[in-house]
């Protein structure tokens, strides 16, 4: 069973909203986010496979995280739910949607296509996995090693919270990080489908983000050809952490 957190008091009145974070991110994440949801909603924020405190498992193909997310709703008895995910969280949530639409209500995905991305991203992936941990003595140190990739220091720090550290004060990353770097160009890849999900979708895309163009507009529409595009002008690719006020009216008002 992945980890997850309940924010807010389940009810009956209305489903719940699942979401689904990106890759190397974890539940904590959605953690701004779920606080201002406690009052309308209640919120089942979800550690993915390999990621955070959930359970170190073979494999990253979208089917296998698509039914570790039905684990969970049955074993919370969960009948109908919303569903939000960012990034490769946003593709497992498509592929849900997809291929198990029966008890979904309203889908939210945030900047991300169901297409095959470049791999961008091992680069990061080697340089994380040569990190000299044992050598390490503060997370300023890690900082430092992290930004001849990582130029930001917002995504810099968005990466090292999957630093953890022990009693005898050594860091260790907290992901799975040899099997995400193992399974990468499956992550960045997306199955092939011959369906359609009717539900109502929002896509949320950052302006200063290209992982979602207009070129992706017509395959998206074809998948989800209930779907909404917005555009949050100053965000990137995480709006929900760059521009959280945008973010959150954009969903609130999409699931009222």
């Amino acid at each position: 069973m992945l980890n997850y957190h309940i924010h807010g008091e389940p009810d009956n009145t209305q489903p719940p909203l699942i979401v689904l974070h990106g890759l190397l991110g974890s539940l904590d994440n959605w953690s701004t986010f779920a606080r201002s949801q406690a009052e309308q909603r209640y919120v089942i924020a979800v550690d993915l496979r390999n990621h955070g405190d959930s359970p170190a498992l073979t494999g990253m193909a979208y089917q296998d995280m698509a039914q570790d997310i039905r684990e969970i709703l049955d074993a919370l008895a969960v009948t109908e739910y919303n569903l939000m995910g960012h990034s490769m969280g946003g593709k497992v949530a498509m592929f849900l949607a997809l291929t198990h639409p029966a008890h979904l209500r309203r889908l939210i995905v945030v900047d991300i296509a169901p297409k095959a991305y470049p791999p961008r991203h091992q680069a990061l992936l080697q340089a994380m996995l040569s990190m000299p941990l044992p050598t390490l003595r503060s997370r300023k140190q890690a900082d430092e090693w992290l930004s001849a990739v990582v130029k930001h220091p917002m995504e810099r720090g968005f990466l090292l919270k999957n630093l953890g550290r022990d009693t005898q004060g050594q860091f260790y990353w907290q992901c799975n990080l040899p099997e995400i770097t193992r399974h990468y160009l499956k992550i960045s890849g997306f199955p092939a489908m011959h369906t359609q999900c009717q539900v109502p979708t929002l896509c949320v895309r950052g302006a200063l983000s290209d992982y979602v163009t207009d070129e992706d507009m017509p395959l998206i529409h074809a998948y989800f050809p209930q779907i909404q595009l917005a555009t949050i002008a100053n965000a990137g690719h995480l709006p929900h952490v760059q521009t959280p006020v945008e973010f959150t009216t954009l969903v609130t008002e999409f699931l009222a």
